[in-house]
């Protein structure tokens, strides 16, 4: 079994290094955002489909894109039917709206679940299938159409990343659909746009950031480019992430954190992520635990039960980031780097406990995150079923207070 786990995984990170992929314009800074309408223009698009989802929408934060768009001559279509973990017929009600309406690219604006929905959407107007169609990782013969992509929060990386999360509405499952073609060909990563999000989203999505590039630069499938950008973005988010939950008006800080989650995004694309991700995700489908929190609820958790297989690894990245030490063994290093990670999930205050997870669920998480490992991660080691019980037994609402000693 354990064989055909590093098969799968290793098929899957060769697919992600490999297959060739566009290589985006981004713009960056404040006003960025505006500076992609222009592109719109200069490129001829005379009509474009804003995707993004009904806060957004009804927030005003869209506000001056919208004018620029309209300043600009160019006509648009509002598509804000994505709700968060976004399921297929949702992308499915957003390209009928694309099709029926003769528009000629898509504009997306949103968190990583608008993203993502867009994402798939600019590959199903040209490759129409079911969703079982696109799995498991099946390139689409077709480009997709036009793809333009504001993040505003700065965490996923959904914007630089050739996957797209989507939720089976029949099985309900979370599954993730893999393809190059899907990697916007236009970026804006406007500070500007993120000031208004609110500290405790500010803070999940930036642990979100955090735990891909930690979990990057533990792959078996990192490389030295990949490393860097893992080691940028770690040191971005160390410096910047509490700035940016206590003042959210601080552009410096708000920059700092879209170019971290960029970096991470672009790290993972290459070399996929790990057991932080495959727990987290069954927190989301079960409790709906939105994904930055649940990423934070158990990384520093997953990262002492590697042990010392990640030692090495972990102090090389400590090190580089700006916790290095005279003397200190890799041990010593590396439970630093965790304990920092603990005390800045404690001093963003964010929780440590999904609401909603009981005893029962315990097994099928289980399960659940060694399927999804198996057949997607290159992670260090392995663990085994009793491994993974004990972190989401750590979970519950009973559970002793965490530890971050090393074993």
């Amino acid at each position: 079994m354990t064989f055909l786990y590093r098969l799968r995984a290793y098929i899957a990170v060769m697919m992600l290094r490999y297959l060739p992929r566009n290589t985006p314009i981004v713009y960056s800074g404040a006003g960025s955002s505006l500076q992609l309408v222009e592109q719109l223009a200069l490129l001829g698009l005379n009509k474009v489909l804003v995707v993004t989802d009904e806060f957004l929408h009804n927030s005003g934060l869209l506000k001056e894109v919208l004018e620029a768009l309209n300043a600009h001559h160019i006509a648009f279509e509002i598509y804000d039917g994505v709700l968060p973990d976004p399921s297929f017929d949702q992308v499915q009600a957003g390209e009928a709206l694309y099709r029926s309406t003769d528009c000629q690219g898509v504009f997306a604006i949103g968190g990583g679940s608008v993203l993502d929905a867009a994402k798939l959407l600019s590959i199903l107007h040209t490759n129409p299938r079911t969703l079982a169609q696109f799995l498991p990782a099946q390139r689409c013969k077709n480009a997709g159409v036009p793809l333009f992509a504001v993040p505003t929060t700065a965490g996923t990386g959904s914007e630089i990343t050739p996957v797209a999360v989507i939720t089976d509405q029949e099985t309900h499952q979370k599954t993730a659909v893999v393809d190059t073609r899907m990697i916007p060909g236009h970026i804006a990563l406007d500070a500007a746009i993120m000031r208004t999000m609110p500290p405790g989203v500010t803070a999940a999505t930036g642990m979100d950031a955090l735990t891909h590039a930690v979990e990057s630069y533990l792959s078996r499938g990192s490389n030295e480019a990949t490393e860097r950008q893992a080691e940028a973005a770690t040191r971005l988010i160390f410096k910047h992430l509490p700035t940016a939950c206590k003042n959210g008006d601080d552009l410096v800080a708000r920059d700092a954190m879209a170019t971290a989650a960029f970096y991470a995004g672009s790290a993972f694309s290459r070399t996929s992520v790990g057991y932080v991700h495959a727990i987290a995700h069954q927190l989301g489908a079960i409790c709906g635990t939105p994904h930055g929190n649940a990423n934070a609820m158990v990384l520093p958790e997953v990262l002492t039960a590697y042990g010392d297989c990640v030692h090495d690894r972990l102090a090389q990245l400590a090190n580089r980031c700006g916790f290095a030490g005279e003397g200190r063994t890799e041990a010593a290093v590396a439970t630093e780097f965790i304990s920092a990670i603990v005390d800045m999930r404690a001093k963003l205050e964010l929780p440590i406990l999904p609401r909603g997870l009981r005893d029962e669920h315990v097994t099928g998480v289980v399960k659940e995150a060694i399927r999804e490992t198996g057949e997607l991660y290159p992670v260090p080691r392995y663990f085994s079923a009793q491994e993974i019980e004990r972190i989401v037994r750590g979970l519950l609402p009973a559970s002793q207070p965490k530890t971050t000693e090393l074993n």
